[in-house]
């Protein structure tokens, strides 16, 4: 190896092995392959063959920087003496005498240490580079590294940043801008500059010309067109700014994309990734809608949402606040994503009490099991209280029921007597059924967890909702799909791993209950008109508000609060914030926008996963062909082994008759055919376009069972 008095020279495939790659610009494209936003850290660049960048853009780099480019060897021994006679002749560094070829080699492989060995280094690196490379292949290189300013490396993403175009695109004029640049990003930048800037291109347009690089008269119209910069809208305000922050962290904190921080950040900010990830921006359109048009009033609280496909665990929909681009100044929270619950989570209130449910139901507790449901309870004993330590459960603005089931308390949200549940089956497996069907938060396995005191956020809670959408199979909740390097190749590929957590009729049953809650429950406002269940949810005093519900193919949870603690939503302008009134509102605004054009399913149901039955509503028990009913008759569903008993007989054994087919009649016509058969009728309303208002939509019983006279028919009824 040759040396010199400043060492050994080095070897160029020695310093291109340890040179660190090159960093590129990542890509972040929705579900549909939209381009959202890109990421990178102090370089941002993206990659360009010399063949997609103009000829006019290679001839105005080389006659501003290196006009003797093709010729040289990398040294360029008369540019070297023009520039120290300029510099010598002005008193101060005007003038450059580098080649294209040795920048490159700065840039690149030595930096730029102004040291006697580092020049060395510079013009022995540049000789060998021209030795192993063509002309074509270090001007690509050297066009791909090259500072424009404004963060903008390479030529590719200086086209982008001011113009908004490809490099390929890049006319004359602009070509001869950016090539100014190059030697004073910051001194011609024409965002701050423009005079300056238009001045630099016009010196580089007459240099070209002097060279014979261009014909006099396209200089000419040249030196007349304006800067007409477009700078990039990819660096100002993007879509679904939540849901990115949310990206970044799942790949930020996850080893198998890098052993430490730094490698994953490289990684993500400087690999050229293309991460393809799951969120719609048309149902993100929606969502964003939905929360901003309901809560739209200066002194409105805080609203989140997250949409899944509970098929997949894919992300659909995320709104992390108010509006994420807001200066900190003006909203210390608009950073802070409230879909992911912030630092802490939020109290998941009445909307936990799906959870004790399930373990009911898996216990082997019929939803027909009556409990006390008075205003108030007090528990003295294990797990939920002690003589010393007695646990005081009221229902919500102190409302007395009497004796009811499972299911309408469920509901109706009746507090007290979920409080009798969790007693019965224990907050651990309360606990335990949150974790499987989807809740990754810490859990605390108190009975007031089944009142939602555990702290939870929109991301899980819309998971484990859609659990009991796919009858009790869960998928983890992903927000990236596939993921390339910026040669195309798959580098991460999101494969679903779906679970069965619940057995897939207790799913089943639980889903039927909570069709109910939004049928004619606590959670009518967001009703939608198709196939549909849900449950609300309010913490204690207010202070979070909740509604989390599926369809068979989407699933949502929303919360509604103050991010800055557990602050009361009292007073409002709607008066006390409930789960049913702005969380299912925005729940219903979302869904109705999201699933225009989406078919319609109904839930299905597993095969002999339930019988229905006719229940004496007054007692809790089955009615048989030679008994009749002391209160009225509802046909309920029940899971195998879980039948209640059968109701004595009290009186002889009515006649039965078949009820008629009344689906698809006017409400008033079938009140009369069910009169006319002796039976007694209610109705509840669902909001549909589909049908005329006053369609009967379904009934139940259903047509042709056999029950007794009196027996009450229920009606769905279109409000059109």
């Amino acid at each position: 190896m040759l040396s010199t008095a400043c060492g050994a020279l080095p070897d160029l495939k020695d310093v291109e092995r340890q040179a660190p790659p090159l960093a590129q610009t990542s890509k972040i494209y929705d579900a549909e392959g939209r381009l959202i936003t890109t990421l990178h850290a102090e370089e941002d660049r993206v990659l360009v063959p010399i063949d997609r960048i103009p000829r006019s853009a290679q001839k105005a780099v080389i006659a501003i920087e290196d006009q003797r480019f093709w010729t040289h060897r990398g040294i360029d021994l008369k540019a070297l003496l023009r520039a120290a006679y300029v510099n010598a002749t002005q008193g101060a560094v005007v003038e450059g005498g580098s080649t294209i070829t040795q920048q490159y080699v700065k840039n690149r492989l030595v930096g730029s240490a102004q040291t006697l060995d580092r020049k060395v280094r510079e013009a022995a690196l540049a000789w060998q580079l021209e030795e192993k490379y063509s002309k074509e292949e270090i001007l690509e290189r050297y066009l791909n590294t090259v500072y424009f300013g404004n963060g903008a490396y390479g030529i590719q993403r200086a086209a982008r940043t001011y113009f908004s175009v490809r490099a390929a695109e890049l006319s004359l004029p602009q070509a001869a801008l950016l090539a100014g640049l190059i030697a004073g990003p910051e001194r011609y930048d024409p965002l701050d500059r423009p005079k300056r800037a238009l001045v630099r291109r016009n010196v580089v347009l007459d240099r070209m010309l002097d060279l014979g690089m261009v014909r006099p008269e396209r200089h000419a119209r040249a030196l007349r067109s304006p800067l007409r910069l477009d700078p990039s809208r990819e660096r100002n305000q993007y879509a679904a700014a939540y849901f990115v922050d949310y990206v970044k962290r799942a790949i930020l904190t996850n080893e198998r994309f890098g052993e430490t921080y730094q490698d994953r950040y490289d990684f993500l900010f400087r690999g050229g990734l293309r991460i393809y990830t799951t969120i719609d921006l048309d149902m993100q359109r929606a969502a964003e809608n939905a929360v901003n048009g309901i809560l739209s009033q200066p002194g409105d609280p805080y609203g989140a949402l997250t949409a899944i496909d509970p098929r997949n665990g894919h992300i659909k929909a995320m709104v992390g606040g108010r509006d994420y681009w807001v200066p900190r100044r003006e909203d210390r929270y608009s950073k802070v994503n409230l879909a992911a619950g912030g630092s802490t989570g939020r109290q998941a209130g009445s909307a936990f009490k799906p959870f004790a449910l399930v373990a009911a139901l898996e216990s082997g507790i019929p939803p027909s099991k009556t409990y006390s449901a008075s205003p108030n309870i007090v528990l003295a004993e294990p797990p939920c209280g002690r003589p010393e330590e007695p646990w005081d459960v009221e229902n919500y603005e102190g409302s007395g029921y009497g004796t009811v089931t499972i299911e309408q308390a469920t509901v109706a949200s009746i507090n007290v007597v979920y409080a009798q549940i969790i007693r019965d089956v224990g907050p651990e497996s309360v606990v335990e059924v949150a974790r499987r069907m989807g809740i990754r938060s810490k859990l605390r396995p108190y009975c007031s967890a089944v009142l939602g005191t555990n702290e939870v956020n929109t991301v899980e809670m819309a998971s484990a909702y859609g659990t009991l959408a796919r009858n009790g199979k869960n998928v983890r909740p992903t927000p990236i799909r596939l993921i390339t390097d910026a040669d195309g190749d798959v580098v991460y590929r999101h494969k679903p791993k779906r679970k069965q957590v619940v057995n897939p009729a207790v799913a089943w049953l639980t889903t039927q209950i909570l069709r109910k809650v939004v049928l004619y429950g606590t959670g009518t406002a967001a009703n939608i008109g198709r196939p549909q269940a849900g449950k609300t949810g309010t913490a204690q005093e207010w202070r979070d508000a909740w509604f989390a519900g599926f369809l068979p193919q989407l699933s949502a949870a929303v919360w509604v609060g103050w991010p800055q603690g557990q602050i009361s939503m009292t007073g409002t302008r709607i008066g006390n914030v409930t789960g049913g009134s702005f969380p299912a509102q925005i729940w219903h605004a979302f869904m109705a926008e999201a699933t225009q054009g989406m078919r319609v399913l109904d839930f299905k149901s597993p095969d002999q996963a339930y019988v229905t039955l006719p229940v004496d509503t007054a007692r809790g028990c089955v009615l048989t062909p030679g008994t009749s009913p002391v209160g009225g008759v509802d046909y309920q569903n029940f899971l195998p082994g879980q039948l209640p008993p059968e109701c004595p007989s009290i009186s002889p054994p009515a006649a039965v008759v078949g009820v008629p087919s009344v689906v698809g009649m006017n409400a008033s016509s079938a009140y009369d055919v069910l009169a006319a058969a002796g039976f007694a009728v209610t109705q509840t309303v669902q909001e549909t376009e589909a049908y005329p208002a006053g369609t009967v939509l379904s009934q139940s019983p259903p047509a042709g069972t056999e029950a007794p006279p009196g027996t009450t028919v229920t009606l769905v009824v279109a409000s059109g």
